[in-house]
């Protein structure tokens, strides 16, 4: 369904590599959840000092929690939105990887990654899949409604205003098949 090249860049001092906690199926409009995996692997060494991912475990248990551009001096990348109501006392995995280590998490995981501190980039590729079963959802009046608006907003600057687009359609174009039937996505 989403397959992103990372190429986090080195920091410049902003602290505007690093990508809050967050949960991946804020992004998603499809379900069920148990049926959509994130698949991240690294293509070079990955560390704290280079921002490797930090995870919440056992936070895939829980529900979709509200999301929103964190207040952080020096601001934020476009579109991280992240989670405000977590509890930040809770135990921290530093995901250290070793080029081709594949993690593979559910998208309830809250999870993000520090500033790049180094002087080099740090590379690694993610890839979500979701079941051809999976359905649609309206995300109007959900948490997800923020993230929608934004998106299309996106959207209308680069396809013109004239465009009518929803964020069913993005993710409609945005989807392969891999293996298997088509169903739904």
């Amino acid at each position: 369904m989403h397959n992103m090249l990372i190429n986090k860049p080195p920091d410049p001092g902003t602290k505007t590599s690093r990508h809050p906690m967050h949960q991946d199926l804020y992004y998603f409009l499809f379900r069920p959840i148990n049926r959509i995996v994130c698949a991240w692997t690294a293509m070079e060494h990955v560390n704290r000092p280079n921002g490797c991912l930090v995870v919440l475990p056992g936070t895939h248990k829980g529900q979709l929690l509200q999301h929103e551009y964190p207040k952080w001096e020096g601001g934020v990348n476009k579109g991280y939105h992240g989670i405000m109501d977590y509890r930040p006392e809770h135990p921290r995995v530093h995901l250290e990887m070793q080029p081709g280590d594949t993690v593979f998490f559910h998208p309830l995981l809250i999870h993000g990654s520090g500033a790049n501190t180094t002087n080099g980039f740090r590379k690694a590729i993610s890839c979500h899949y979701a079941n051809s079963g999976c359905h649609y959802l309206d995300v109007k009046g959900t948490v997800q409604q923020k993230i929608s608006e934004e998106t299309l907003e996106i959207a209308k600057r680069r396809l013109g205003p004239d465009v009518t687009v929803d964020f069913k359609d993005i993710w409609m174009l945005k989807g392969r098949l891999v293996r298997g039937q088509e169903i739904n996505l």
